[in-house]
């Protein structure tokens, strides 16, 4: 068939679906809604031709030249086109739906409007094409060249760029819903007003880039961004991992859900953000601006904040296991069911600060300020507290289980119902304060002064209060049982239905006790003094006395050992001989 007669033939509507055509100078040819339906097209020359309309729907298209061909309208579904040069063509409102045009020769093509959903133009050359309006949703482009294409308005989702070159790209008002530009570069490409929701920039170049401030769900990870400004936009549940956002601003930005896990923020401002939710676990905070964010339920695991300014926040249930707070200003802040496990707070200021539900296990406080704050419910256990200064504290429930109190001055704390299981407390000053209910379980109390302490029902069973000072303490219903009260000084104290069983007192001073009803029974009182004791109804069932004083006691109803009963306890059967 010679060049002319196809031209015929298609200009007289003829159907030319199938055929194989090769060979032939068509360059500017009329071929005007050609019908040429799976048509095997090769080494056909087409530059200029006219195939606008046309149906080429599955036509295989190999070794051919259309460049600045019209095929605007043209209808290319399913079809293949290999090895042959598109550029400048135009293929306006084309349907290239599941086409297959990897390594197209596409530049300076003119597309825009064109139906390409699910084609598959991995390495195609589009530099400088025009996109706009086009629908390439789950279309390939990996490792494309779009530089300095246009995609203003284009449907774009689930498309993949991965790799592929977008340097300069314009994508306006894009829809590019769950897309991936993995390793893409995006360099000084325009996405503004670009729906992006779940869109993938994993390790993309983005620098200069200009984004649209709403990037919902949007997967940042490993990311060039340069100095990119981040204020206002939404980033609500996107990903921005390992990434360098030194000194960038988020100011009023949404990061709700977010994850910045193990990104460089050091200078980053968040005035104004809200932080709820977000992950910032191990990232660098050094200099960060937090005025006017919240940061609720916010991961902050092995970030580091020194001297961060976080007073007067809201920080429920944040987590700070591991981070470093030294330094940081937390003044006034509401520290509820938050996790400081770990956390360095050397130097910290809580001054104010509403502390409740909290762990601060294992954590370093030395020099930490804590004036006026108010503790409830909170996990000392494993701190040392020697280097701070908790006077006068409201501190409630708490637990400092094997914590190091040691020396320290706790006069006229509120310490009710707390729990020192194991505790150091030697040489600590109590003077005044409030141990009602508190737990003194195996601690060490060597030499510490709770004078004036209102310590009722607390619990110091098995401690050790050797050489204590509990003179004028408030220690009714209190229990003692096998506790260490070797010297201890409890002169003018309220030991009224208290339990001493097995305590080990050798020494002690009782003088002017009120001991009604208190329990003595098995206790060791070797030289003990019970000047003007009160034991009225008191129980000295077997206690060892020897030397003790009694001087003006009043033993009138103190049960005392029965001496029938006692040796009907001590009673054994005799052995048996065989």
């Amino acid at each position: 068939m010679t060049p002319d007669e196809l031209k015929a033939r298609v200009q007289a509507g003829e159907a030319l679906e199938g055929r194989a055509l090769g060979e032939m100078d068509l360059r500017g040819a009329d071929l005007r809604k050609a019908r040429l339906r799976g048509a095997k097209l090769g080494r056909l020359q087409l530059d200029g031709a006219d195939l606008s309309g046309a149906d080429l729907r599955g036509a295989q298209i190999a070794w051919c030249g259309l460049r600045g061909a019209d095929l605007s309208g043209a209808d290319l579904e399913g079809a293949a086109v290999a090895q042959s040069d598109l550029s400048g063509a135009n293929l306006a409102g084309a349907n290239l739906a599941g086409a297959h045009l990897v390594r197209g020769q596409l530049a300076g093509a003119n597309l825009s409007g064109a139906r390409i959903q699910g084609a598959n133009l991995a390495e195609s050359r589009l530099a400088g094409a025009e996109l706009s309006g086009a629908t390439l949703s789950n279309a390939r482009l990996d490792l494309a060249d779009l530089t300095d294409a246009s995609l203003d308005g284009a449907t774009l989702a689930h498309a993949s760029f991965a790799r592929a070159d977008l340097s300069g790209a314009s994508l306006v008002q894009a829809r590019i819903e769950g897309s991936t530009f993995a390793e893409a570069s995006l360099r000084r490409a325009d996405l503004s007003g670009a729906e992006l929701d779940t869109v993938v920039f994993l390790k993309a170049d983005l620098r200069e880039a200009v984004l649209p401030k709403k990037l919902t769900k949007t997967v940042f990870d490993g990311a060039r961004l340069g100095r990119i400004d981040l204020s206002g936009a939404d980033l609500a549940g996107a990903a921005l991992e390992e990434m360098d956002f030194a000194g960038v601003s988020f100011e009023n930005a949404n990061l709700t859900l977010s994850s910045l896990q193990g990104t460089n923020l050091r200078g980053a401002s968040f005035r104004g953000a809200t932080l709820d939710q977000t992950t910032l676990a191990n990232c660098d905070l050094t200099g960060a601006d937090f005025r006017g964010a919240t940061l609720r339920s916010c991961l902050l695991y092995g970030a580091r904040l020194p001297g961060a300014d976080l007073s007067g926040k809201d920080l429920e249930m944040v987590v700070f296991t591991e981070a470093d707070l030294s330094g940081a200003n937390l003044s006034g802040s509401r520290l509820v069911r938050c996790v400081l496990e770990r956390a360095d707070l050397s130097g910290a200021d809580l001054t104010r600060a509403l502390v409740s539900q909290t762990t601060l296990r294992l954590a370093r406080v030395e020099g930490i300020r804590f004036e006026k704050a108010i503790f409830d419910c909170v996990d000392f256990s494993g701190v040392d507290l020697t280097r701070t200064s908790l006077a006068g504290l409201t501190i409630s429930r708490c637990f400092f289980a094997l914590g190091n109190l040691s020396g320290m001055d706790l006069s006229g704390c509120d310490l009710s119902n707390c729990d020192f299981t194991a505790c150091n407390l030697e040489r600590t000053r109590l003077e005044g304060a409030i141990l009602a209910n508190a737990n003194f379980k195996e601690a060490n109390l060597r030499h510490a002064t709770l004078s004036g302490a209102m310590a009722k029902a607390a619990f110091f069973g098995e401690g050790t209060l050797a050489g204590a000072v509990l003179t004028q303490a408030m220690l009714r219903n209190a229990i003692f049982v096998k506790a260490d009260l070797a010297g201890a000084n409890l002169a003018g104290s309220d030991l009224r239905e208290s339990l001493l069983t097995e305590a080990r007192a050798a020494g002690a001073l009782f003088v002017g006790v009120r001991a009604n009803y208190a329990d003595f029974s098995h206790a060791d009182v070797t030289g003990a003094d019970f000047t003007g004791a009160d034991l009225t109804w008191a129980n000295l069932h077997h206690i060892r006395d020897e030397k003790a004083r009694y001087l003006d006691a009043n033993l009138a109803t103190a049960r005392r050992t029965d001496v029938d009963r006692l040796e009907a306890e001590a009673w054994m059967p005799p052995e048996r001989r065989s």
